[in-house]
C-alpha cells in the first residue's frame, strides 16, 4: 500500500444542494456516523484511509475487504442496510490508455456514502465542485445516482471518438485502394484495427458486469432508494447497455475492415506475383532465341562466317525473329486474358 493524502473530498449534505466540506481532522478518529448524511472521498493507496476505514468507519466487515481488495470486478453485494457497488470508469488521466479502466469502491447506505479511488476520476471532481457551489446533489443517495450517471455518459465521447476512427478507416480501405497502397499502408492500418479492438474488448469486459451491479442495486428493497432514483437508474442500466451494444459493433466492424485489409494485401500480393511471373514467361522464348543463336560467338547460326546460313544482315534477322515471337506472345496472352 503506498502512504499518500488519505482524503480526497468530505462533504456534510444540508438538504439544500450544498453543506460543509470536512477536512481530515474532521473525522479522524470517529465514526462516519457522526458525520451524517456525509461523503467521504478517500484514497486507496493510503495507508491512513486503509486502517482507518477498517476501524473507524463501522462500516461491515466482509464489506470493507471487499472495499480494500486488490483486485476487483464490477458488482454489487448487499450487507444488511448497506451496499458495496464496484464500478469502472474510463481512464481520463494523461499519458494513460482511455480502456485500462479505473476503479470506483463505493459503500452506500442511508446515513452516507465512502467512496475509494486509486487513480483521479474528473466527474468526481465536478461534483464536488458543484456542491460548494450550492447547486449539488442533496442527499447521499442522489449524489449516488449522479456518480452513474456521470461515469456511465463519460464513456459517449470516447465511444464517439472510436466510431470516428473506424469510418475514417473503413472510408480509407473499403473504397477501392490502389493494390501498392494496401501493402505500403496494411500494417499501420491493423495496428490501429488491433488498437480498436482491444479497447472494445477490454470495456465490454467491464460493461456486462457493471450492466449487473446497477440492475441489482435498481431492484434492491432498500428504503433510502426512491422510486424517482430507480427510474434514474434504469436510465443508466439502458445508456449502459448501448454501449456495450456500440462496443460490439466497433469490435465486429474493425474485424471485418481488418479482414478486408489483410484480403487487399493477398491481392496486392497476388497481382505482383503474376505481373513476374507474365515477366518471366514472355523473355523466356526471346531469352531462348538469343541464346540458341549466340550473336556474339562466331562459327554458329546467321554470322558471316557460319557453316549454316552465312550472312550480313543476321543480328537484323534475329531482331525482327524476336519483335515477331513476341508480337506472337502478345496475341496469345489477350486471347489467354492474361493481358
Amino acid at each position: 500500500m503506498v502512504t499518500g493524502s488519505p482524503l480526497i473530498h468530505a462533504w456534510r449534505f444540508n438538504g439544500a444542494g450544498g453543506g460543509t466540506s470536512l477536512t481530515w481532522s474532521d473525522i479522524h478518529m470517529t465514526s462516519a456516523a457522526k458525520q451524517q448524511p456525509f461523503w467521504l472521498h478517500m484514497n486507496r493507496n493510503s495507508e491512513t484511509a486503509s486502517q482507518w476505514i477498517q476501524n473507524n468507519s463501522e462500516v461491515d466487515t466482509n464489506a470493507v475487504k471487499a472495499l480494500l481488495a486488490s483486485e476487483t470486478r464490477p458488482r454489487c453485494t448487499r450487507f444488511k442496510e448497506g451496499a458495496v457497488l464496484l464500478l469502472r470508469s474510463v481512464n481520463e488521466n494523461k499519458g494513460h490508455d482511455f480502456h485500462d479502466m479505473v476503479a470506483l469502491r463505493l459503500w452506500v447506505d442511508a446515513s452516507g456514502i465512502v467512496s475509494l479511488r486509486g487513480r483521479r476520476m474528473f466527474f468526481i471532481d465536478e461534483i464536488y465542485r458543484a456542491l460548494k457551489e450550492g447547486n449539488g446533489p442533496k442527499t447521499p443517495v442522489e449524489l449516488l445516482v449522479i456518480l452513474l450517471e456521470r461515469l456511465t455518459f463519460r464513456m459517449e465521447p470516447i465511444l464517439e471518438h472510436m466510431r470516428s476512427q473506424l469510418e475514417e478507416l473503413e472510408t480509407n480501405i473499403l473504397e477501392g485502394r490502389d493494390p501498392f497502397d494496401a501493402r505500403r499502408d496494411g500494417p499501420q492500418i491493423r495496428q490501429q484495427l488491433g488498437r480498436l479492438r482491444v479497447a472494445a474488448v477490454a470495456m465490454r469486459r467491464y460493461l456486462s458486469p457493471q450492466k449487473e451491479a446497477i440492475t441489482r442495486l435498481m431492484n434492491e428493497e432498500f428504503a433510502w432508494i426512491g422510486m424517482e432514483h430507480k427510474s434514474r437508474l434504469l436510465e443508466v442500466v439502458n445508456e449502459t447497455t448501448r454501449h456495450m451494444e456500440d462496443l460490439d459493433e466497433i469490435r465486429d466492424t474493425a474485424g471485418i475492415i481488418q479482414d478486408s485489409v489483410a484480403n487487399s494485401i493477398t491481392e496486392g500480393l497476388n497481382d505482383l506475383l503474376f505481373k513476374l511471373t507474365m515477366m518471366s514467361a514472355f523473355f523466356m522464348p526471346l531469352s531462348f532465341v538469343v541464346g540458341w543463336f549466340g550473336s556474339n560467338v562466331s562459327g554458329l547460326y546467321l554470322n558471316a562466317d557460319s557453316a549454316w546460313f552465312p550472312t550480313q544482315h543476321g543480328f537484323t534477322l534475329e531482331g525482327l525473329l524476336l519483335v515477331a515471337i513476341g508480337l506472337i506472345e502478345v496475341w496469345v496472352f489477350k486471347k489467354l486474358k492474361w493481358l
